[in-house]
Parts: C-alpha cells; sequence; structure tokens
C-alpha cells in the first residue's frame, strides 16, 4: 500500500536565481539576499523536468542482444515564468542593459545575450508550513529560451528550459533537495 504522505499537491510555487557562489539554504530555512525571485509562475504548466540519456543496444551474429551503453546524461528543467521583471531578463538577455522601476514599467536596451552565462537555480514548492526545494549543486544555464506570447486572452508568459550541470568528482551531484517544514533563520 502507497503512503499518502509522499505525494503532493502544491499550492504555491517559486524560481529563484542566484550567483554560481551563493550559499544553498539547508533545512527549509529562507533563501539569502544573494538569491533572486523570477516571480508568478504559470501553475498549469508547472516545472517539467527531462532526463535525457543516450542508448545504444549491441548485437551479435545472429540478431542476440548482448549489452546495451548508455552515456551523456543531461537534466532540464523548464517553467513559464508571467512577468517582465530584472530576474527574468537577466535569464533570457543576461547583460541586457535594461532598468527596472519596480512598479512594471522598465526601459533601456536589450542586447544580445551572453549564452555562456551561469547561475545557481532553485526550484521551490510550498503547502501552508510545507516546503519542497531543489537546488543546483553546482549550476545552470538557459538550454533553451523558447516562445515568448502575447495576445488578448492570456496573461504574457515566456518559456525558459534550464539545463542543470554536476559538481565534479567521484560521485557528481545535480541537486540539494529538501521537503519538509519550513524553518526561519536561526543564524546558524
Amino acid at each position: 500500500m502507497g503512503n499518502a504522505s509522499n505525494a503532493s499537491v502544491w499550492a504555491y510555487a517559486d524560481v529563484f536565481i542566484a550567483p554560481v557562489d551563493a550559499v544553498i539554504p539547508e533545512g527549509g530555512r529562507p533563501f539569502g539576499p544573494e538569491w533572486e525571485q523570477v516571480g508568478l509562475l504559470d501553475g498549469e504548466e508547472g516545472f517539467t523536468e527531462t532526463v535525457e540519456v543516450e542508448s545504444e543496444d549491441l548485437y551479435a551474429w545472429g540478431g542476440v542482444l548482448v549489452a546495451s551503453t548508455h552515456n551523456n546524461f543531461k537534466v532540464t528543467r523548464k517553467f513559464l515564468p508571467f512577468e517582465d521583471n530584472k530576474t527574468v531578463y537577466d535569464l533570457m538577455y543576461p547583460g541586457h542593459g535594461v532598468d527596472f522601476s519596480g512598479d512594471g514599467g522598465y526601459e533601456g536596451e536589450i542586447r544580445v545575450p551572453d549564452l555562456q552565462a551561469r547561475f545557481k537555480i532553485a526550484f521551490e514548492t510550498r503547502t501552508g508550513d510545507l516546503v519542497k526545494r531543489t537546488v543546483s549543486a553546482n549550476y545552470a544555464q538557459v538550454a533553451e529560451r523558447g516562445e515568448s506570447t502575447e495576445n488578448a486572452t492570456e496573461l504574457a508568459k515566456r518559456e525558459i528550459t534550464v539545463a542543470i550541470y554536476p559538481t565534479e568528482g567521484d560521485e557528481p551531484t545535480l541537486f540539494y533537495t529538501y521537503k519538509g517544514q519550513v524553518r526561519p533563520d536561526d543564524g546558524e
């Protein structure tokens, strides 16, 4: 029999971006000031994680399968922000040159983006005082800048897909993850 506490429907979600050397808050503690919120997200689309692995089946004469190879592991996550704000522009157009007023206004130049820009990224979902976080252990990069939609019947949104890069070493790590109670910052 299953365990209902292992299944969740989330009322709220956020994506946070920070410099590569940012401290990952552990144990449900709050994000530090270096972490910036992406803002309102398309909740119907949610977060989509894709795991890609290339494989090849190897056959002996006579068509007998003798082995399969698996390599080139890649993890991406897609999300759709509704807001035009500094954090979204930092993802879409790193080095953009746009100033944001904080009241929804902005002005400046959108420059050709730095396609090699690296950052830490965190995905968070919440219901009540329960939180689930998945934070890049090393860094992420924007892998795909998908469609941007503006029309008369929907909120404007952008599609952003990020690639997650693991740490180096004998046991490469993709994410730090936490699911549990939200905790106050106790200065640890």
